[in-house]
């Protein structure tokens, strides 16, 4: 199977993250890109109640705010976040690889606190 990046799903996430999802045929993990140029999410935190993700980043800068502790984060640098961790990140055209494990669904990740 081959995509290319213009048929993947653009979602905005907020007005400071964007996301291209690229389909996959599995429900074992899903694969996306997105750029972080500012603070996701607005306000409060986000987790994850049912799958795991990881972030690799590819370009720009960031820091992660985490219940696990602050990560700053550039260009080659992998962050695992636990199913439920509880985060918020601030990026500087963070542009990153999202592999979440099972897929990611948007009713599963939820804004909290």
């Amino acid at each position: 199977m081959f995509t290319k990046k213009n048929k993947s799903n653009k979602i905005q996430n907020s007005k400071d993250c964007t996301v291209w999802e690229y389909v996959v045929p599995t429900e074992r993990f899903s694969f996306a890109t997105t750029l972080i140029d500012g603070r996701y999410p607005d306000e409060k935190r986000v987790t994850n109640l049912e799958c795991e993700e990881i972030y690799y980043v590819i370009s720009g800068s960031g820091t992660v705010y985490s219940e696990k502790g602050i990560f700053n984060l550039e260009a080659g640098d992998l962050y695992f976040f636990e199913q439920g961790e509880k985060y918020y990140v601030e990026g500087d055209n963070l542009f990153l690889v999202l592999v979440n494990a099972p897929k990611w669904t948007p009713d599963q990740h939820e804004i909290v606190d």
